[in-house]
Order: C-alpha cells, then structure tokens, then sequence
C-alpha cells in the first residue's frame, strides 16, 4: 500500500510531542534523587517540586516511553514503509540512518555515566540508583542490548533500555515491510504478540504492541484522508482522541495502562498528524524540543548524578530536591546542554556516519 500523498517531510505536532515525551520521564525520574541503593528512603512523592501541577508525571510519567514506541511506529510507517516494500530503501542504508543516529550519543553517555558513576561509588556505599554496572553489562550496553531479556538489572544510564527495545523493533519492521502489502496484516499480528508478552515481559512487550500500533494508526489515518478528504480526517481523528481520554479520565476509575495504550495514544497521534498534515506548519516553532528529545532523554541521568555529587559533597540534605528551585536549576542545565549536543555533536556526527557510510541523499530523521 502507498505511503500517504504529502510533500511534508517533518510532522512538527508529533516532533513537540516526542520532546514533551522525553521531558516527561525527566519528571518521572526525579524519584532518583531520594534513592540509596536501588530503592527510595524516606521518599514522599507529594512534596516534589510543583505536585499539584505534575501529579500525573510523577505517578504516570514512565508511560512516557511507550509513548515514544506509538510516535516511532506511526512515523516510521509513514517515511520507510514504503520505500522498503519497494526496494528502494535497503537493508544497508536503513541499518546507517539508524546506526548514524542512535549510537554516537549512547556511546558518549555511557562512557559519561560509567565515569560517573565511579565517582559516585568513591563517596558511597552504592551506585545511583541503578546497580548493575560490571563488564558484563557494560558489554551489553555497547552492543545496545541491555533490555533484551539477557540483563540481570537495570545498569549504566538505564533509560536506553528503550532505544535498545526500537534497535528489535527496527529489525522487525524492516522484515515485516518487505512483505510487502501484507506488512499491515503482520503489523496486527505484531501488536497481538506485544499484548500476549505484556506486563509479564513489559519491555519487549509495551514496545511491540506500541510501536505497531503507532504504525496501524499511520495506515488508518492515512486512508481516512485519502477517502475523506484532510479537513474530515482531521475532525474525525479528533473526535476519537477525545473520546478515548474522555472515557479515561471520566469513566475509567484509574490510569488503565491498557486503554492510554492501545486507544488514547494512536488516537492522539492521529489527531496531532492529521492536524500537521492539514496546517503543514502547525507547531514548527516548538519543534525543537523534539530535535533535543534524544539528547535530553540520554543526558537527563548523567546530570542527575552531577546533581547529587554536588549537593552531597555541599553537605546539604536530599531533601533540597523537594525545593521547586532546584528543579528550575535542573532544566535551566538540561536543556541548553540538550541544544548544545544536538547541535555540535549528534547533527555532525550523524552527517559523518551517513556520509561514510551510504554517502550523501539520506535524510535526517528522528
């Protein structure tokens, strides 16, 4: 089946609400500062920074990261689905762009975190927070497998557990979309694996299930649009997001895992794509958060470190991390230093890989 007939190269709503992702796990891991060893001493989630305004990222923030399955899913069955049915995107060139843009930073952030880390230990009884930080696991953070059912725990900066999931769900959907106009039928049976695997084996799982339906929500829309017209995509896309958190937030009786899953988020990224699709510059000024989320969602743990050095060897109490100005401190540095990496480290290294590698043409995506 075609991809969707539009020139847009970039959806600047879903690239906002990739970087508002990211940020949200920022929220979701500010627990880590109330943490000795592996678990969090004397932590109060209510006293954090803004609770009566972040609630719902401080209990439900982690959700965040199958967020980003369902945004990768949509958006790449939108740009290589295509292309690789056809043949005219290889294995080769897709394993580069993919290879130019997750590794060069994972690679520097575990190599700052592992340095980190030995500091940390020097002046404590334990890592911060995550644990299992031995040659073993650094083995398999470098090859980018550290959530592929081999690890004994969390280790080194353990938030690429997800990108370390997509790396098996890039193979997946490489080989499923060679089947050509049958890719939609394995993208079903896909999710039904993810949602057999899930919670037992939540990793493999939420990001099977999540990633296909971001893709099956891509094929929705783009036939809705193509029988319907943009304007009526739109509105009816719309409609069923707002349904979906309706019924969450007014007739479920608690954050349902299943339904923010499996129906409020492709419903939503229907809407924010058909929204982009209809006004192609809708949100092109807030973009950039989505071009500094891989930075920030990488480089979010190394500087929780640096945070807890500093204040430790102040002498001050962990506590002072329930203190709002500590947080305004924390993003004041999180996201000039994201901005700066995208900048000056990612963006060029990714060109010198790509141009190493496959030469030039290839386009940067996310």
């Amino acid at each position: 089946m075609p991809a969707a007939s539009t020139p847009a190269e970039r959806l600047y709503t879903l690239d906002t609400l990739r970087g508002i992702a990211a940020l949200s796990v920022v929220f979701w891991h500010w627990q880590h500062f109330f943490y000795v060893g592996d678990t969090p001493s004397g932590f109060d989630p209510t006293r954090q920074p803004f609770y009566s305004v972040l609630s719902a990222l401080y209990h439900q923030g982690g959700l965040a990261v199958q967020l980003f399955f369902s945004i990768s899913g949509f958006v790449f069955f939108w740009l290589f689905s295509a292309g690789i049915a056809t043949g005219k995107v290889s294995l080769r060139s897709f394993a580069i762009d993919r290879f130019s843009r997750l590794y060069p930073l994972h690679l520097a952030t575990f190599g700052l975190v592992a340095a980190l880390q030995v500091a940390y230990l020097a002046d404590h009884t334990s890592y911060f927070v995550y644990q299992f930080n031995d040659a073993y696991h650094a083995l398999l953070n470098l090859l980018l497998a550290p959530a592929w059912g081999f690890e004994q725990g969390w280790s080194f900066n353990a938030p690429i557990w997800s990108v370390s999931v997509e790396v098996l769900l890039y193979a997946s959907f490489f080989l499923i979309c060679l089947a050509g106009r049958w890719r939609w039928l394995l993208a079903v049976v896909a999710c039904g694996a993810g949602l057999l695997l899930y919670p037992d084996t939540y990793k493999v799982g939420s990001g099977l299930l999540c990633f296909y339906l971001g893709g099956i929500a891509y094929i929705l829309l783009d036939q809705l649009r193509r029988r319907a017209g943009s304007a009526a995509a739109l509105v009816i896309s719309t409609a069923a997001a707002l349904a979906a958190w309706f019924y969450q937030f007014a007739v479920a009786e608690a954050a349902n895992s299943y339904l923010i899953m499996c129906l409020c988020f492709p419903a939503t990224l229907a809407m924010l794509a058909a929204a982009g699709l209809h006004w192609p510059g809708l949100l092109r000024s807030t973009a950039w958060v989505g071009d500094i989320s891989y930075a920030s969602y990488l480089l979010h743990f190394p500087l929780q470190i640096v945070f807890a050095l500093v204040v430790d060897s102040l002498g001050l109490a962990r506590e002072v991390f329930y203190q709002s100005w500590v947080m305004l401190l924390f993003f004041a540095v999180l996201i000039p230093l994201s901005l700066a990496c995208h900048r000056w480290f990612e963006r060029p290294a990714q060109r010198y890989l790509r141009a190493r590698g496959a030469g030039a043409g290839m386009r940067e995506t996310p």
